[in-house]
């Protein structure tokens, strides 16, 4: 009896051993496995904090103003919108588009006191082409947040 409880001593053992987990080698360094988390930047929301300013001093314009390419894919467009404490002012407003190889383009637009929204349309420029776009108003200079921003 004592020799058929050693044997089924062993065999529990021998089981135990082959279900315990593996411990690695004394020297084997084990790191936790971790994927890496990236939380898009909020843009463009009413909710998310400002961008700081542009690296000429610029805040950042209206969250609802932007710019980028256009449906058709031939140049850009950049959305201007009426900030709702200045609706009931009329506003002169010039698009500036300041391209890689230093030189600009630019519209202006007269917005109507009640007008919501104003879209420039710039159909000679390249998406790619495009370095920063600012909107300039008669608070001053703002710079438009838009693609890769």
């Amino acid at each position: 009896m004592l020799k058929a409880m050693g044997f089924a001593a062993s065999i529990a053992m021998g089981c135990l051993g082959i279900a315990a987990p593996q411990q690695p080698s004394p020297g084997t360094n084990v790191s936790p496995s971790t994927t890496p988390t990236t939380t898009p930047p909020c843009v463009g929301l009413s909710i998310c904090p400002p961008p700081p300013p542009d690296a000429g001093g610029n805040p950042p314009c209206f969250y609802s103003d932007g710019w980028q390419a256009t449906a058709s894919g031939t140049g850009i467009e950049v959305w201007y919108f009426h900030e709702p404490q200045n609706m009931s002012k009329a506003e002169k407003v010039t698009a500036v588009v300041l391209k890689k190889d230093d030189t600009t383009e630019s519209q202006e637009a007269s917005i109507e006191a009640g007008q919501q929204v104003h879209r420039f349309e710039f159909p000679a420029v390249d998406k790619s082409a495009v370095s920063e776009v600012f909107l300039d108003t008669s608070s001053g200079r703002c710079f438009v947040i838009g693609p890769g921003s």
